[in-house]
């Protein structure tokens, strides 16, 4: 099944709980076989260790010790609903630091492709309120030689600087971010 939210700040689930900073909120998701499920969105307290400013965003169900499990594999009824209540809370702790960026980290190709392929779906609804950019700071593995010698790691295609991510931009799966952007958009002066 192809997954393709479409993002609109109208349609949202209930945001249960919020810290007074805007860094933790919470709100529940029907999954596809009708079950509830309680999904956290937290904002890390300290920037990026690489890129200054930058505070990286992270979402899903709590493990059994109360951390967010950002590799869960559920299958949401509404995946719009859910990654627009993400990006909303994402937008409310922008809109109160107004000088921070938030980061979301693609764990793998698939899910960075993911994240990439919704980011250009729902660009012009995007672009009204932040600026986006993709960055690639991991090395990859691209495979292994014919001996034990050779060496498997694209070093060739690591650079971490943001690059803005533009409408209809190409980039193919094997090149993909790994790690993705965003700050408020500045209108006249004055942050949106």
């Amino acid at each position: 099944m192809a997954v393709s939210p479409k993002i609109d700040f109208d349609e949202l689930y209930e945001i249960e709980n919020i810290s007074e900073d805007l860094r933790y909120s919470y709100f529940n998701s029907k999954l596809d076989n009708g079950r509830d499920i309680s999904l956290s969105v937290k904002i890390s307290n300290q920037c990026h260790v690489l890129l200054p400013n930058v505070y990286n965003i992270s979402f899903g169900p709590l493990n059994a010790r109360g951390k967010i499990n950002d590799k869960a594999e559920l299958t949401h009824s509404d995946y719009s609903k859910v990654f627009s209540t993400i990006l909303f809370s994402a937008y409310a702790y922008l809109k109160n630091n107004p000088d921070h960026y938030l980061g979301i980290d693609g764990s793998d190709n698939a899910r960075a492709y993911f994240y990439f392929r919704a980011l250009q779906r729902n660009f012009n609804f995007l672009d009204k309120y932040f600026r986006m950019f993709g960055v690639k700071y991991y090395v990859r593995i691209t495979r292994f030689g014919k001996t034990q010698y050779d060496n498997p790691f694209d070093f060739e295609d690591i650079m971490p600087y943001p690059f803005r991510i533009r409408k209809g931009e190409q980039v193919s799966q094997d090149h993909m971010y790994n790690y993705f952007i965003f700050n408020l958009k500045q209108r006249g002066g004055n942050t949106q």
